[in-house]
């Protein structure tokens, strides 16, 4: 069997898996106070964090929270509650070491395994009896989870895991520190009651014992710390509770002599909370928890588990995964590492949310018009009856200049002068673009900052002038990454090269497509030269952006053969843009910018470290990057499709009146294009990597989560995103 390696525990598939089982675990927060909703609301950046310390060895737990739980036989158990991070990271590595394990461990062992259940354990000793097995020693171990020896633990786990990197994590969380009230102490020996990957590490550790008994023909139910060894007389039980005895001193245990017992059929035993009285197993009447884990404690926490409910379920993380994201339609970014974790796609079925509000009016500065423009839709409802989901950035355009946003207790509001417009529930914006002269308080500004929505500051035609975002720190370690990645010209040329045969495989495609239906020499011609253009034979940096720029002449030379000569579009002008179709690009670059932008600070990456497109003060390039292989699918196919399907006119825009002034998109003609962006960016498609059915926004994300494991060496190769 393959060894599992840190690589595989820090992937994005197995970090998102990882998390859906600690967030449907719904446990309490540790001794950093940080709950599971709180470590949710940054969790692409806590995980790139998380996972940049782990890289480059500044990991460190934090202390376990002591809290004691009532028994249900009565006093209490102590549990050692980890941080949410330290979870998520147990976690990880439990899912990645989980089938190396089961492969050693016996068939007699039936607690915390996927698959195995009290009900399972239950059924094994009435067979055994059923077979002349008469006789049992019904035994415990004493204070077994807090005096397993952390040395003979740690020699066990390097005769089967190999890699070094996850044996320091797992003796590390072994010698956390234990804050109880007040006090503080590190364990010097058991695995701590709470811990994710402590129930791997209790069957691991009495693995031995397992042996021993089929290795001498007898037999064992096991079930955590409590196990049955049945015989068929009593001198073989007699012999059985010798050898018990002398596993465990091996093992540095001791049985409780209290609870440890030889006693046969006819006298009767309890194993599970099903009493056994001579053929008859007679299940307890106390109502149980069903097993989990040891870690699945709420807040006010229940019993651990050490048994089960009558109607007892096998325990499969399947479950767990299809309700959390049952509840979480907007965690596509988990399901597409899901799929790279040939999980299905289609286990997943999203509960349906309500849609975004977007708002947009539109106007020009010169617009004196008193008329409130009209909200903009978003084409939300059709996307969610289509795609499944809602969308991912929703997004709060404000264009109307004397339209300000405003702060009302937990939402945003537009306002004209007294006049209240709209109220939008704050936690429906994930981001915020302000065109022109529209307004923004001081405190709607400083509650968008603490909420973590960016607020995107663009002139009246859509030119970007900067961001508004909160100060983060965290994902320093990645940006580390970035620099030292950025300054090796090897990784850099190649990386670039993945974006520009992204962006050149994309935009043939979508001449193809525009040419199946044209008879159009120029067309043919200029779809030839972007054609004949190979970015991989580049040997540096700036041939590489040479090809670029020919690329780019050749693709809008084709583009110029697609539309009428009534656009006045003879190419790509940038500043100012001079004819409608300029207008559209430029206007349409700056929202998918936005987006970029906006997920890549989600992951932790920063945006100004750039590859392809070169560091400057003022620009990120790293957007830039992103950009290029999403251009002409988004935006370009936006723009061609309003123009050919005459949905826009050029008597829909403001042409320049002078040389050296810019053309820009009237009132109306800014609701019909962003309105059809938005539908655009929220439209399904499959994504040619994964194979998941996503929409436009989830695949740029799923890219940058892609950078970000490569930019960190968890993966070797950047593959760009191309349609066929």
């Amino acid at each position: 069997m393959r060894q599992p390696t840190l690589n595989d525990v820090l992937s994005d598939p197995n970090l998102f898996a990882a998390w859906a089982k600690v967030k449907d675990n719904r446990g309490c927060p540790g001794h950093d106070g940080i709950s599971v909703p709180v470590f949710e609301k940054k969790l692409l950046a806590n995980l790139a964090t998380l996972s940049n310390e782990v890289c480059h060895g500044f990991y460190k737990p934090q202390s376990l929270m002591r809290i004691e739980i009532p028994k249900d036989n009565g006093g209490t158990r102590s549990l050692s509650i980890p941080s949410v991070r330290d979870r998520l990271l147990q976690t990880a590595v439990a899912l990645c070491i989980t089938p190396l394990f089961e492969a050693e461990f016996e068939e007699c062992s039936y607690a915390y395994r996927a698959g195995r259940s009290v009900k399972q354990a239950v059924q094994r000793v009435e067979q055994l009896r059923d077979d002349g097995y008469q006789w049992v020693v019904d035994a415990d171990i004493e204070s077994f989870f807090d005096e397993i020896d952390h040395a003979l633990l740690m020699e066990k786990l390097h005769s089967l895991l190999v890699d070094k990197g996850i044996l320091k994590l797992i003796h590390q969380w072994l010698k956390s520190d234990v804050a109880d009230g007040d006090t503080l102490f590190q364990l010097t020996k058991g695995v701590p009651q709470g811990s994710p990957i402590s129930p791997l590490l209790s069957n691991l550790y009495l693995d031995q014992l397992d042996e021993a008994f089929l290795d001498n023909d007898m037999a064992l139910v096991r079930f955590a710390d409590d196990f049955l060894v049945l015989c068929k007389n009593k001198e073989k039980a007699e012999a059985a509770l010798i050898l018990s005895n002398e596993i465990l001193d091996d093992l540095r245990l001791s049985l409780n002599e209290e609870k440890t017992r030889l006693v046969d059929f006819n006298a009767g035993f309890r194993f599970l909370g099903v009493q056994f009285v001579r053929t008859l197993a007679i299940k307890s009447k106390v109502v149980h928890k069903r097993i989990r884990s040891l870690h699945a404690v709420d807040h006010a926490p229940p019993p651990v588990v050490d048994r089960v409910e009558e109607k007892e379920e096998e325990i499969d993380s399947t479950p767990d995964l299809l309700r959390y994201f049952q509840g979480n339609p907007g965690s596509d970014v988990m399901r597409s590492a899901f799929a790279e974790a040939d999980l299905s796609g289609n286990q997943f079925v999203p509960a349906s949310m309500k849609t975004a509000d977007s708002v947009a009016s539109s106007s020009s500065p010169e617009d004196t018009s008193s008329e409130p423009q009209q909200d903009l839709p978003t084409a939300d409802e059709e996307v969610l009856a289509s795609t499944g989901h809602d969308p991912r950035l929703r997004t709060l355009y404000l264009t109307e200049h004397d339209y300000e946003l405003a702060k009302a207790a937990e939402r945003l509001v537009i306002q004209r002068g007294d006049e209240v417009l709209k109220s939008i529930p704050s936690i429906k914006v994930d981001q915020v673009m302000i065109f022109g002269n529209a307004q923004i308080t001081t405190q709607a500004m400083h509650y968008c900052l603490m909420e973590r929505i960016p607020i995107y500051l663009l002139s009246a035609k859509g030119r970007y002038y900067g961001v508004i975002d909160a100060f983060d720190t965290e994902p320093v370690l990645m940006h580390r990454d970035q620099f030292l990645r950025a300054d090796d010209d090897a990784f850099t040329l190649n990386l670039a090269k993945g974006f520009v045969m992204g962006k050149l495989h994309n935009s043939r495609l979508l001449l193809k497509r525009q040419s199946r239906n044209r008879d159009s020499a120029a067309l043919q011609k200029a779809l030839q030269a972007v054609n004949g253009i190979q970015p991989e034979a580049a040997e540096t940096l700036e041939q590489l952006r040479g090809y670029e720029g020919a690329a780019a002449r050749a693709y809008f030379a084709a583009m110029v053969a697609l539309v009428d000569d009534k656009w006045g579009f003879t190419g790509r002008v940038k500043q100012p843009p001079t004819d409608p179709i300029n207008a559209m690009l430029s206007y349409g670059y700056t929202i998918l910018f936005s987006n970029v932008h906006t997920l890549l600070r989600a992951r932790g990456m920063n945006p100004h470290v750039g590859f392809l497109h070169a560091m400057r003060p003022g620009h990120p390039a790293l957007a830039s990057d992103v950009m290029e292989e999403f251009r002409s699918l988004i935006v370009d196919a936006v723009v061609l499709n309003l123009v050919l399907n005459q949905r826009l006119t050029p008597e829909d825009f403001q042409l320049p009146r002078a040389e050296g002034e810019a053309c820009w998109l009237s009132a109306q003609a800014r609701v019909v294009f962003i309105t059809a962006l938005e539908a655009k960016l929220n439209s399904p498609l499959k994504h040619p990597n994964s194979g998941l059915h996503l929409d436009y926004r989830r695949c740029i994300e799923q890219q940058i989560q892609h950078l970000a494991a490569v930019v960190s060496g968890r993966q070797s190769e950047y593959k760009p995103m191309v349609l066929r």
